[in-house]
């Protein structure tokens, strides 16, 4: 643990918390998650944001603080009011003889103890009155027993009886509750950023001016760069609960250890901001320091955006890479699972913390998106494996100026510097500001005070363990990730591992800053934010295929479920929308997301030579109109579309992309597993289709299977139909399968479907809308050379396609197996032609009945009627596009050309 002691000193009318603690280190215990044992509720006096942020009265209060000692479960049962206000922070513990507890004052301040039975009470004199802040002040609830607040008149006695009186009252009560409901909440902690961000974000109409030379505290530079070990002002009140949870671990009731932390940084937010708690959840995960320390000029910004989440790794700890990811993934559930269902959940991992993200990622479902900055994942190809050994091992003195002197190598001091300049200041006030800047950064750069060389080894083995286990599975993180590297990172070869990572992850889009270093989130030009706006990677709200609902509670232990006095089960959080591959709910993707898609497809330009044109029928009139307007809204209820695959299936792409842009639903295709990537050889990721031992999986080399699975495709499965339908979604299926989309010769535009007819009786025994629909056009853009019945024939040929044949996995499981469609990926040989027009009909709904679900006579008709709808669909097509006198590409092309792509070339008439 931590030793020390805590100063307070006064400047002006200012109290500013300058905290120097002295670091030695204790045995170090295995890992831990957040004690809920004793810990401090401090309420604050006064509004100061170097210290804990609101206003409680209009006249300054009698009393600075109130420290209460009490369970977490009894503070937030108790005063629900201030714990929701954020007004109430988790601090160290007070035992009254700690010497490392005492506040020193300066003259003219007092500093006394009451003792109230139940309740350890500390009070100190308050402020003067000129040291209030000068905003709108609000009244602060304490809580009694009668369930009133304490008014702002209330005396210091009335105020301790109120507290005590509310602990004794409300902690049988609390206790109860808690256990029903055994979830571990993110303490608050307080982070002064107004003082240390930069004057525009800490929102300063009138910043001070740096003089010239700049004010230069020769005392403060020998402390930071030769003195003992300190904690900066920032990570006070972090070190602080670090301290309180490392007691608890080492007492002898209390938990085996502290380990990482999962906590809530408050600061004071811009007038105006939203309500953090209608925000998407963001979770931060920071370097090898453990701190945060990179990112803090971030926070203000993002917090306009993100209800803001840290994670602190106590520089003791020495918790393994996957026990330290599986405690956060424990926080995190713990976290998330009683927020809003709508609300999507990042993970921002920057270098270390990219690795957990990653590694977080594929633990967690209720993760929606990854931001991941200069990750790690390239360490092992860095000099850090050979050097970073050697740096523990330097003497003392040269240890506490390593990171000035690798500071240009780590990062970017001036442009660190820069967030105290502004561009609209004369060149030489932007000078001074940029060296006060520097002088300003070197208390910053101390790594002993939270590294020491002990602390540093063992970063440097989590880094190592880690970069090994995220790289062997960089193919199963399913979650859409933004990776932000910098052009100049010098510390691990970041922008040479991003094509990799693009490469080797199903989702990921990378962005290299130009110029940009390792400590890329220091520096004044970087504004994530924006960044995040640019690539259209910000999403306010899940917007899903269909609702998520939490699963049901898990144990908390594995003989809780067989006990009879087991402690209640863990409430878990509702999935987020990556389950890609799987029939569960997905998140749509946001507009640029679903330009940049198709736009690396080849769909933009497909679809400027194609010119696609979709028609829909009324149920009600029978009547045939333009668009899709006359289909089931989505949402209405499971949705079965039913259709012809026509050669090669370009034309199914592009119809999923129609559906996006017009109408915000996403079809979920029934693809074949070939089509997927998938080979018997590969790990499965689901159940299998049908059949013990059966093991299907995703290459991870198959982008185009990727490319289906983002846009909603699962294997081919009864089981996949079954969900997807009971879910309420809208499936796509095509009853050809891989036969009809590689046709022979004198086939085109037939439909080759086999005679079961199982999918109907799916969809009667779901209550799903069938949708017959038929597609034309794509067949009539090549010429069939060869196909599979003349290859076939070709001496030594055959052969060699026999044998590619022999691992292929077959869709056709089970019922589904049919002996007249035969399952073969043996493409035809085709010359192009000119595009010809694509055109889409969607035949009127059919309503089924769960009734005639086991009448096998009434399936089979319904069976029939589907097929005959299909088949009418593509008769009318066929007929009505001889009328279109837009159907050849070059009177098409120059129409559309002339419009400058903003009106579609008109069609025949309805």
């Amino acid at each position: 643990m931590f030793k020390g002691s805590h100063t307070a000193l006064r400047r002006g009318f200012q109290q500013v918390h300058c905290p120097q603690r002295p670091l030695r280190g204790e045995p170090l215990p295995p890992p831990l998650r957040p004690p809920a044992g004793p810990f401090q509720l401090a309420v604050p006096g006064a509004r100061d944001p170097l210290t804990h942020g609101f206003p409680v009265a209009a006249t300054p209060p009698l009393s600075n603080m109130q420290v209460l000692e009490a369970s977490e479960a009894s503070v937030r049962d108790a005063a629900p009011d201030t714990y929701d206000a954020d007004v109430v922070e988790a601090l160290a513990p007070s035992n009254g003889d700690n010497e490392d507890d005492d506040v020193l004052g300066e003259e003219g301040e007092e500093e006394h103890e009451d003792t109230i039975p139940g309740a350890t009470l500390r009070v100190k004199p308050a402020a003067p009155k000129e040291d209030i802040d000068t905003a709108a002040p609000l009244p602060l609830p304490l809580p009694t027993t009668g369930g009133t607040a304490t008014s702002a008149a209330s005396t210091v006695a009335e105020r301790e009886a109120a507290v005590a009186s509310a602990t004794r009252d409300g902690v049988a009560a609390v206790a109860a509750a808690a256990a029903q409901h055994p979830l571990r909440q993110a303490p608050e902690v307080v982070l002064p950023l107004a003082a240390l961000v930069d004057r525009r974000t800490a929102g300063s109409s009138q910043p001070s001016r740096h003089l010239f030379p700049p004010p230069l505290d020769l005392q403060r530079l020998s402390d930071t760069l030769l003195g003992e070990p300190t904690i900066g002002p920032i990570f006070n009140d972090l070190f602080e609960l670090s301290r309180t949870r490392q007691a608890a671990a080492s007492s002898p009731t209390g938990p085996a250890a502290a380990g990482p932390l999962l906590y809530r940084p408050r600061f004071p937010r811009s007038p105006g901001s939203p309500p953090a708690s209608s925000l998407p959840l963001l979770v931060y995960l920071p370097g090898i320091d453990g701190t945060g320390l990179a990112a803090y000029r971030q926070f203000p910004r993002l917090s306009h955006r993100f209800d803001l989440r840290g994670v602190f790794l106590p520089p003791e700890d020495r918790t393994p890479f996957h026990e330290l990811v599986e405690s956060l993934a424990q926080q995190l559930e713990d976290e998330v699972a009683p927020l809003d269902p709508s609300r999507p959940v990042y993970l921002l991992g920057e270098s270390f913390g990219g690795l957990m993200a990653l590694e977080l990622a594929q633990r967690v479902s209720c993760v929606d998106r990854l931001i991941l900055v200069n990750p790690a994942t390239s360490f092992d190809r860095s000099p850090w494996p050979s050097m970073g050994p050697l740096l523990p091992a330097l003497p003392p003195e040269l240890y506490r100026l390593l990171p000035v002197a690798l500071s240009p190598i780590l990062s970017n001091p001036l442009s660190m510097a820069a967030w105290n300049t502004s561009k609209t200041d004369p060149l030489p006030q932007q000078a001074v500001d940029l060296l006060s800047g520097l002088l300003d950064l070197l208390p910053e750069l101390s790594v002993s005070g939270w590294c020491s060389s002990g602390t540093l080894s063992w970063r440097l083995q989590l880094l190592r363990q880690g970069a090994e286990a995220v790289n062997a599975s960089l193919g199963k993180v399913r979650q859409r990730t933004l990776l932000l590297v910098g052009e100049l990172d010098f510390v691990i070869p970041s922008a040479a591992e991003a094509p990799r990572l693009e490469a080797a992850m199903p989702r990921c889009r990378a962005r290299v800053v130009r110029g940009g270093s390792h400590a890329l989130l220091q520096e004044a030009s970087v504004d994530l934010v924006q960044l995040l706006q640019d690539e259209d990677f910000y999403v306010s709200r899940r917007r899903l295929t269909r609702p998520n609902t939490k699963p049901a509670a898990a144990p908390s232990s594995p003989s809780a479920a067989t006990s009879s006095t087991a402690p209640a089960s863990r409430l878990k959080p509702a999935p987020g929308g990556a389950a890609f591959g799987t029939p569960g709910p997905l998140e749509l993707p946001t507009g640029g997301e679903l330009r940049r898609a198709a736009d690396a497809r080849g769909l933009t330009a497909l679809r400027r030579l194609v010119s696609p044109v979709f028609l829909s029928t009324d149920a009600a009139s029978g009547r045939v109109q333009l668009g899709l307007d006359a289909l089931p809204p989505p949402g209405s209820g499971p949705v079965l579309f039913v259709g012809n695959h026509q050669l090669f299936a370009p034309d199914m792409p592009l119809m999923v992309e129609e559906f996006l842009r017009a109408r915000g639903q996403l079809l979920r295709g029934l693809a074949h597993p070939m089509a997927l990537g998938m080979t018997e050889k590969a790990t499965s990721r689901s159940p299998p289709a049908s059949g013990p031992g059966t093991r299907v999986g995703v290459s991870e080399g198959s982008s185009f299977g990727r490319f289906l699975e983002t846009f909603g495709a699962v294997p081919v499965s009864g089981r996949n139909l079954y969900q997807l339908l009971q879910g309420g979604e809208a499936a796509l299926l095509y009853p050809g399968g891989v036969r009809e989309a590689l046709k022979l010769r004198n086939e085109q535009y037939e439909l080759i479907w086999p005679r079961r007819a199982e999918f109907v009786r799916m969809a009667c025994r779901l209550g799903a809308t069938l949708i017959p629909f038929a597609a034309v056009g794509a067949e009539d853009c090549v010429e069939l050379l060869l196909d599979r019945e003349d290859m076939m024939a070709i001496p030594g040929l055959a052969e060699w396609l026999r044998r590619q044949q022999e691992g292929i996995v077959m869709a056709r499981r089970g019922v589904t197996v049919s002996e007249e469609v035969e399952e073969s990926f043996i493409f035809p040989l085709v010359a192009p032609k000119a595009p010809a027009r694509f055109y889409y009909l969607f035949g009127a709904p059919i309503r089924t009945d769960p009734r005639v679900a086991e009448d096998r006579d009434a399936v089979s008709q319904l069976y029939g009627q589907v097929r005959s709808e299909v088949e009418g669909c593509l008769g009318y097509l066929m007929r009505k596009r001889d009328k279109d006198p837009y159907k050849d590409l070059l009177p098409r092309l120059l129409y559309e050309t002339s419009w400058g792509g903003r009106r579609q070339a008109p069609t025949f008439t309805l």
